[in-house]
C-alpha cells in the first residue's frame, strides 16, 4: 500500500482538467468542507479564492467531483475514482494546492504516533491517520461491496482517504493539523454518503496528537 498522501500509487496519474471559476473554500469538493476545514484551507493558502478542477470519472460521465460519485467509484481503478483538485486562484504553476481521492481498502497500516526523522506524524482517529511531507492519509472503517465480481477492488471493510499537498506549497504554523482537518471533514461526508458514519466513527474535531 501507499501511505502519507502520495496519491497515484495504484496506476499512472492523469492530468486534471483546467481550473474553473473561482469559488470560496466552503464550496469546494461538493461543499464537503465544514467551517473548521474551510478556515484551515484559508490558512494554508493565504486566500479564500480557489479554482476547482475535478475529474477521473468513467468515460462519458461529468467530470465534476461529487460525494455520491466518490462512493460509487470506491472499488474502481485509480483513473476511474472521483477526485477533487483545488488550486489557489492566480497560481499559474499548474500544480494543485490539494488533490483528494477515496478508495476501498482491504486493510490499514499500523504505526507509531511519530516516526523520528521522517516528518510523518499520526493522529488518534479512524483506523489510521498520518500526515507527512507530501500530504495525509486517513483510513476509516466502512464496509462496502464491490459493484461487480470483476471490480478492480473486491468487498472491503475500510476506506482510504488520500490528500496530496506538499508542505512547500503551504503557509502557516499548523500545516500538519490543517491538512488533517480538511481530510477528516471530507471523509466524514463520504462516510455519511456511504451510510457508514457510525461505523467510521470519525470525530467532529481532529484530536491533538
Amino acid at each position: 500500500m501507499l501511505f502519507t498522501g502520495a496519491c497515484g500509487g495504484d496506476s499512472e496519474k492523469e492530468a486534471p482538467e483546467e481550473p474553473g471559476t473561482a469559488v470560496t473554500a466552503s464550496r469546494l469538493c461538493d461543499g464537503a468542507l465544514d467551517a473548521p476545514a474551510a478556515e484551515a484551507l484559508r490558512r494554508l493558502a493565504g486566500t479564500d479564492r480557489f479554482d476547482e478542477a475535478t475529474g477521473a470519472g468513467k468515460a462519458g460521465e461529468p467530470a465534476t467531483f461529487s460525494l455520491k460519485k466518490a462512493v460509487e467509484h470506491l472499488h474502481d481503478a485509480y483513473r476511474e475514482r472521483s477526485a477533487c483538485w483545488v488550486y489557489k486562484t492566480g497560481d499559474d504553476s499548474g500544480e494543485p494546492l490539494l488533490e483528494i481521492r477515496f478508495s476501498a481498502s482491504p486493510g490499514y497500516p499500523s504505526g507509531t504516533r511519530k516516526e523520528s526523522g521522517t516528518g510523518k506524524v499520526t493522529y488518534p482517529m479512524g483506523r489510521f491517520a498520518q500526515v507527512g511531507p507530501n500530504g495525509a492519509d486517513l483510513f476509516f472503517q466502512c464496509s462496502t461491496k464491490a459493484p461487480a465480481e470483476d471490480a478492480y477492488i473486491g468487498d472491503t471493510k475500510y476506506v482510504k482517504a488520500e490528500l496530496f499537498s506538499p508542505r512547500g506549497h503551504m503557509r502557516g504554523d499548523s500545516i500538519d493539523l490543517d491538512r488533517m482537518v480538511i481530510l477528516n471533514s471530507i471523509s466524514r461526508r463520504v462516510a455519511q454518503t456511504a451510510g457508514c458514519a457510525s461505523e467510521a466513527d470519525l470525530p467532529g474535531a481532529v484530536p491533538s496528537r
